[in-house]
């Protein structure tokens, strides 16, 4: 990201492509996210090796689009990133394979290994953008020119071929006992699902019995228990006996094969019973997924634009602030962890989007609201201008507090999610990653179209929507605090 609106320049283009070259990844993860998720019923380690060879192809195939001058081959090879992009593979890991107790911490530590790859990141396009330019060639390719720009390409080819070889040597399956407790859990009628049950309606109750009432008139007040139990005795009868011990748990061979889903007419009915099952807890989750995401993205994936535009930043100056932002994350995640022993995943979701409320407004530029002039760099000498000393306490203060809360809001929606969308193809895991992938998109997306509108203005045109969209989540999670007990 340090690099694409220079990137952008390099190959023809104007400083605004640069949100689609981001966003291009995103919008094509989230075409592969429904497959990777039906693979993961079966096991992990395939879609893991079948992900990685793809961000080895596609990272290569961004390195190359220089030396061909072509911003298609760009774009292809950020489509073929983000194919190959395992978000989905990650999160119902940490969902399938986790303890109820420990799930919280769980996602913290994702959040904090997020930070740490998006403070190596930066950190390394510095170091790569030191190195003088030199040209080599590859077979079958064309000359190929290393420098700050593509470097990044080639250093992640690298980094995903290698870690392609050391899954195939040293990943071993695991045992999924995070989905078995979220059963038993359920099963056993303890205070959670007692608390849950009585809060959590479905969004299709009324269409189903609406449904139910004209198909089926003559079966009375009772057909929807029995057609729920014939429901239970499909899916007991897709499960073997042989395939569980005597106390009803799977089997150690076939533990990461349990969930796999049934072919043709069931796949349609798992698809159903998601719709089925998403109850207001889950979606008010996912559309916080959602805003967030591209809050986000409309401080982290503008950087470049925005920096380079208003303070003549170069690619260092934009790798240096990435890089200081991991960096801080990683200590705000491990706190964040300590605090979800102590606090409400519900609670500290609302105080660090207010921090997160509070970062963005330290962005935002007042004196470019009444002044107007078409000069590129910002109002600098007016009191109320955002310079770049603003600018990087803000987005370092918007930046920790919206990563901090990402750990809380994932667990969140882990723990509000009936078993029935713990499992399958169309489970939580999917669709915290659909939602999430998604906003990351509209979010790049939405900075190309405010490029186009204005690259002057465009700190505010992405700040002001972004601030909205953080304050309208705070005021959701505290309109149905009651309902996200959990």
């Amino acid at each position: 990201e340090p690099s694409s609106a220079y990137y952008a320049e390099a190959l023809g283009s104007s400083d605004a492509l640069s949100g689609l070259m981001i966003g291009a990844a995103p919008w094509f993860a989230l075409t592969s996210s429904v497959a990777y998720s039906y693979w993961t019923n079966y096991n992990y380690k395939q879609p893991i090796l079948f992900a990685g060879t793809l961000q080895f192809v596609g990272n290569l195939m961004y390195a190359n689009a220089y030396g061909y001058r072509s911003v298609e081959l760009c774009l292809i090879g950020r489509a073929i990133t983000g194919l190959g992009a395992p978000r989905i593979i990650n999160r119902r890991y940490v969902a399938d394979a986790t303890p109820f107790s420990l799930r919280t911490a769980a996602s913290a530590a994702f959040a904090m290994a997020t930070a740490l790859g998006a403070a190596l990141g930066p950190g390394m396009a510095i170091l790569l953008n030191r190195m003088d330019e030199f040209e080599f060639r590859l077979p079958l390719l064309k000359e190929q020119y290393f420098n700050g720009m593509t470097a990044p390409g080639y250093f992640m080819a690298l980094s995903w071929f290698v870690y392609t070889l050391c899954i195939i040597f040293f990943f071993g399956e695991p045992t999924r006992s995070g989905l078995e407790e979220l059963r038993q859990r359920e099963g056993s009628g303890g205070p959670t699902a007692a608390e849950t049950d009585s809060k959590k309606t479905s969004l299709l109750s009324e269409v189903e019995l609406a449904a139910v009432s004209q198909d089926s008139n003559n079966k009375g007040a009772g057909l929807d228990a029995k057609e729920s139990m014939r429901d239970d005795d499909v899916e007991r009868q897709d499960s073997s006996p042989d395939d569980f011990d005597d106390d009803g748990s799977a089997t150690k061979d076939d533990a990461s094969h349990v969930d796999a889903p049934p072919t043709g007419k069931g796949r349609g009915h798992q698809y159903c019973g998601c719709i089925k099952n998403m109850t207001r807890p889950v979606i008010i989750c996912m559309s916080l997924i959602f805003m967030k995401r591209i809050a986000l993205e409309s401080i982290v994936g503008s950087t470049s634009i925005v920096t380079k535009n208003r303070y003549g930043w170069n690619i260092e100056n934009v790798g240096t602030l990435h890089l200081v932002n991991g960096i801080i994350v990683i200590p705000v995640s491990v706190f964040s962890g300590y605090l979800s022993t102590l606090y409400e995943d519900r609670l500290m979701s609302v105080w660090f989007l207010a921090i997160t409320l509070l970062g963005m407004a330290f962005l935002f530029d007042p004196t470019d609201l009444w002044n107007r002039e078409d000069g590129a760099m910002f109002n600098e000498g007016a009191p109320l201008a955002t310079g770049p000393a603003r600018y990087i306490a803000g987005s370092l203060i918007a930046f920790s507090g919206i990563e901090a809360c990402e750990s809380y809001v994932a667990s969140l929606m882990s723990k509000v999610v009936p078993s029935a969308l713990a499992q399958g193809t169309f489970n939580s895991g999917l669709l915290a990653t659909l939602v999430g992938t998604g906003g990351r998109a509209v979010g790049d997306i939405f900075i190309t179209l405010m490029g186009l509108i204005s690259i002057r203005n465009l700190l505010n045109l992405l700040i002001i929507p972004g601030a909205s969209l953080v304050g309208f989540s705070i005021l959701l999670i505290l309109w149905n605090y009651e309902l996200l007990a959990v």
